[in-house]
């Protein structure tokens, strides 16, 4: 049984009736009782479960550094919810009738902060240190940066946060994990700026490369 807290208009929680009461973030909302469904194997609904499972795997390894990437643009979503929600529709492909996720096409940040063209991180004598290149056509200072490397053949992360004041066509040195010359990496980064938690959408072009 539902129990109402601010009167017969106001929030409620558990059932009452055929709806359902509830909240989350401090937000009161009321949702219809699930109603059941005959066939809930439907091909079109296996395929999104399908899909849905596909991505969640492919993100969950990167999620406490998606929740800073999404932050500022989840709304009323979580974080990761939001980075799923976007990586649905700009990553997944369909091979042969399965859903798969296509890694080079993931969408790892949403924000405003101004982009920049290139990125390209180096372990140039794979000693554990990025070297990190920015370039732009014209001079824009940042706060910070945030990286995602993905190893594929492993199929494992590397992510880093840097919190340290930069500008285009600087390189910075961040002591890591050694990326090694014979493999293949995808690599993704954003602007980030750890005062406001602002990010910028993806850089539009970022290499990772061992030495």
């Amino acid at each position: 049984m539902g129990t109402i807290k601010q009167g017969i208009l106001g929030g409620f929680n558990g059932k009452v009736g055929t709806v359902v009461g509830s909240s989350w973030k401090g937000i009161t909302y009321m949702r219809g009782q699930a109603q059941h469904v005959k066939n809930p194997r439907t091909a079109g609904q296996v395929y999104s479960r399908t899909a849905f499972k596909a991505v969640s795997a492919a993100l969950s390894p990167i999620a406490s550094t998606l929740r800073l990437t999404f932050a500022k643009s989840a709304g009323k979503m979580s974080a990761f919810n939001k980075a799923v929600s976007i990586n649905l529709k700009e990553a997944v492909e369909n091979v042969e009738g399965i859903p798969t996720v296509n890694y080079s096409k993931l969408i790892l940040s949403k924000g405003n902060l101004p982009q920049f063209d290139y990125c390209i991180i180096d372990d140039l004598s794979e000693n554990g240190h990025y070297y990190i290149s920015t370039i732009n056509g014209f001079q824009i200072d940042y706060e910070g940066l945030i990286f995602f490397i993905y190893d594929v053949a492993d199929k494992t992360w590397i992510t880093g946060v840097i919190k340290q004041h930069f500008h285009t066509g600087q390189t910075l040195e961040y002591t890591g994990i050694p990326l090694l010359g014979d493999k293949e990496y995808l690599c993704f980064a954003c602007a980030y700026d750890p005062a406001t938690g602002q990010v910028s959408n993806p850089i539009k072009e970022c290499e990772a490369m061992g030495g």
